[in-house]
């Protein structure tokens, strides 16, 4: 049991300052720390063990609150700034900022990209990976079942890391070992067909021995649940319109390969439902199901924000707040984090009838309109956002923590400086008190959901859609939709998904895998909408009695173009001659 304990405190550590840490498992043979000693007894392995899972699960998802190197991706902001579901109006110096008015680059002036993704840390992550599983048999004390075993997590987690380079850059290189001076380092960039295959074996490989539950202790290790998770979400992105083309977004001279399967594979949205429907009767039979006691806020409150709750699959297990302030730090809620109008729209009202707001043209209207309307809003948005003017509503009667006495009094929620938008970020902290980290979901049951609803659609089987896509309608205590036009219901989906997975780091994929027509033109680029309030002379509070007006401005343009379609490979590694650059870069 000591052991078991000492794995989880292990993972919670270095998820938390793996970006500061020596990576011991790199020191040169010969030192104090040798691979041999790492892996000569079960306790030291799970230090190693726990390396790759911090490498792994903390790179890409873009919570930094300062990454001024750009190893996990922007220097600061978050994959929500790039989305259109947040404004950022804020510091011009910050990736987020430059990134939504000029977009994504190859190079920052010093080889590195300014992108969404530290395209190198994925390749240290995975090189951690193999080099547990490469060494994990020399260890005396572990039993071959145990051994197995975490060869099959570190499988998942490569996969995992592939998954997250598919859909951000399409294909990319494929190391299969760890690799020495005498290997050959200049690996080109496989195929999308070869990186959706290799994704899909490993994850195949894994589950056939991967364990469906861990005790108590060793809760954050992946399961067999996670690997089936990881094999339906890149199917779901091979299916999706901007890889599953017979042309790309932009040709890219003779690879095209890289970018798009060449053809239209309509089987690829069926096997997209098998893999779905594979994580969703796996969760079934292992105690994992969708939180809906008929209580709307609190369920939807309780399934995006309560540690180890039956809907997460897989999460970001960081407990700490320092250095990764714009997803987990509460003084973070405000300042550059307001909803944008565009997210805002896609909710409905509580009876799921459409909400309807003033537009430009009616310039400042009185903030009791605000007040009533906000109110009249569904569940998943009152679990989200807090509203000016209004406590919290996923955190009700916690005046010390998430009342407007609180933004009034003690001043830790950032702005009064026209930075509020449509609403300040709450969701991930329904009922935490005084508590100031979460654990961000990675993969949480809905996803599952909302996949076969789309997978369905597409395969032309509206009737299958409708009943997943109305499980999470129904748990949002929103009626049923009955659509069966499938270019109808297709919206429908995908607006779920906006609402579904506000702030989960998806939108930003989905709206360009969906390849939509206004991706330009409101979503990520183009006119970028607010609310804007004014208040009572010479007043400082947060109280619906300190605000006078509210109005929809424009705030800023978005910058869009075809490039942004997929991330940009660093300079620095394109110049190496080895890699193919994804074009417009």
């Amino acid at each position: 049991m000591k052991k078991l304990g000492c794995f989880i405190v292990l993972v919670y550590l270095l998820l938390s300052f793996s970006s500061c840490q020596k990576q011991f498992l790199e020191k040169p043979f010969g030192s104090d720390m040798t691979i041999d000693s790492v892996f000569s007894t079960e306790q030291k392995a799970l230090g190693a063990i726990a390396q790759a899972y911090a490498n792994s699960l903390v790179s890409g998802i873009a919570i930094m609150g300062f990454d001024g190197n750009r190893d996990y991706g922007m220097t600061s902001g978050s994959l929500s700034h790039l989305s259109g579901e947040i404004n950022s109006v804020k510091f011009n110096w910050e990736d987020g900022w430059l990134i939504q008015r000029s977009g994504m680059t190859a190079d920052d002036g010093s080889g590195k990209a300014r992108s969404d993704d530290g395209f190198v840390m994925n390749y240290k992550a995975i090189r951690q990976c193999y080099l547990v599983m490469e060494n994990i048999d020399k260890v005396k004390d572990m039993s071959d079942d145990a051994k197995n075993s975490v060869k099959a997590e570190m499988k998942t987690l490569i996969a995992y890391r592939y998954e997250e380079m598919f859909k951000r850059y399409g294909g990319v290189p494929i190391v299969t070992s760890t690799l020495s001076i005498y290997d050959d380092l200049m690996i080109p960039r496989a195929s999308l067909q070869q990186v959706l295959d290799h994704v899909v074996s490993l994850c195949d490989e894994a589950a056939s021995v991967l364990p469906n539950s861990y005790p108590n202790t060793y809760k954050g290790r992946v399961t067999k649940g996670v690997a089936l998770a990881i094999k339906a979400e890149i199917y779901m992105y091979a299916a999706r319109p901007l890889f599953n083309s017979s042309t790309p977004y932009l040709d890219n001279n003779g690879h095209n390969d890289l970018i798009c399967f060449g053809t239209y594979d309509k089987e690829l949205w069926k096997k997209a439902i098998d893999a779905s429907k594979a994580v969703i009767d796996w969760a079934a039979q292992n105690g994992y199901e969708i939180i809906n006691t008929g209580r709307p806020l609190d369920d939807y409150g309780t399934a995006v924000s309560t540690p180890g709750n039956k809907e997460i699959l897989l999460a970001y297990k960081n407990q700490q707040t320092d250095g990764v302030g714009f997803y987990t730090a509460k003084s973070q809620s405000g300042g550059a984090n307001g909803m944008s109008y565009d997210m805002l729209k896609q909710y409905y009202k509580e009876d799921g009838t459409e909400q309807t707001w003033p537009t430009v043209a009616a310039g400042a209207v009185n903030f009791s309109d605000f007040t009533t309307r906000i109110n009249q809003m569904e569940p998943r948005y009152k679990a989200s956002a807090m509203a000016p003017g209004i406590d919290a509503w996923n955190n009700s009667n916690d005046y010390s923590n998430w009342s407007c006495r609180m933004v009034a009094d003690y001043s830790t929620w950032e702005g009064r400086t026209n930075n509020e938008g449509c609403g300040r970020r709450v969701k991930f902290w329904y009922h935490s008190g005084n508590r100031n980290w979460f654990e961000f979901p990675l993969y949480r049951l809905a996803e599952f959901y909302l996949d076969l609803a789309e997978a369905y659609n597409e395969y032309d089987d509206a009737a299958n859609a409708l009943t997943y896509l109305n499980v999470i309608r129904n748990r949002a205590g929103l009626p049923n939709i009955t659509e069966t036009d499938k270019v109808k219901l297709r919206k429908l989906i995908q607006r779920e998904w906006a609402i579904e997975f506000y702030e989960e780091a998806h939108r930003v994929y989905d709206v360009k895998h969906w390849k939509l027509d206004d991706i330009g033109n409101g979503i990520i680029g183009g006119s970028k909408l607010g609310f804007v309030y004014t208040y009572i002379s010479g007043g400082f509070g947060y109280y619906a009695s300190d605000y006078l007006t509210y109005s929809l401005q424009e705030r800023y343009k978005g910058f869009w173009s075809l490039s942004q379609y997929l991330s940009p490979i660093p300079k620095s590694e394109i110049n190496k001659g080895y890699l193919v650059q994804n074009p417009g870069y």
